[in-house]
């Protein structure tokens, strides 16, 4: 079939531009009706999301309000605490000394006319108090102390030797890593 188009050249371009604003309009209007239906799709999801926040939200606030949430508290609380107090109690095991073998070493030491009254640990101090029955034996066991492989830094107040009998002392000194 022969199609035969005598229409003039200005009504073919108005044709044919009316022709390319149909179409346009139909992809633009199809395109916006296509973006429409995703945001109500979206605004129904917020929608929904919104709603289920809501009453989790509710739900949630009745449960920390609830007395079985308050006693978990208290025990959660409580186990906390017991588990700062082992951490701590691990933590000083760990840096455990024998202070009874320090004792007996310092023990060994304090010769015949020395009493001590108190033996204080702190950490890897010593702080000793005691009496001597002569300044003399008093001398012995601060060298002792000085010479000992297992005590350093001896500290001796000089009020320590003012009298020549019955003298009470104080010490303090550190000591060096065990070598048992």
């Amino acid at each position: 079939m022969i199609g035969l188009n005598i229409l003039p050249p200005e009504e073919k371009k108005e044709i044919l531009s009316q022709k390319t604003l149909r179409q346009v309009l139909t992809w633009g209007s199809s395109g916006l009706i296509i973006v429409l239906a995703f945001l109500a799709l979206l605004a129904s999801i917020w929608l929904y999301s919104y709603i289920q926040l809501n009453s989790i939200q509710e739900i949630v606030s009745e449960l920390e309000a609830s007395p079985q949430n308050q006693n978990f508290k208290d025990i959660k609380k409580e186990i906390d605490g017991m588990n700062q107090q082992l951490q701590s109690f691990s933590k000083l095991q760990s840096q455990e000394k024998d202070y009874s073998f320090y004792l007996e070493k310092l023990s060994d030491l304090a010769n015949q006319g020395i009493i001590l009254n108190t033996v204080s640990f702190d950490a890897s101090k010593i702080n000793v108090s005691g009496q001597a029955t002569t300044r003399d034996v008093l001398l012995t066991f601060k060298s002792a102390l000085e010479g000992s492989s297992y005590f350093q830094n001896v500290n001796t107040p000089l009020s320590n030797f003012l009298k020549q009998t019955k003298i009470d002392f104080t010490f303090s000194f550190e000591i060096k890593p065990q070598t048992k």
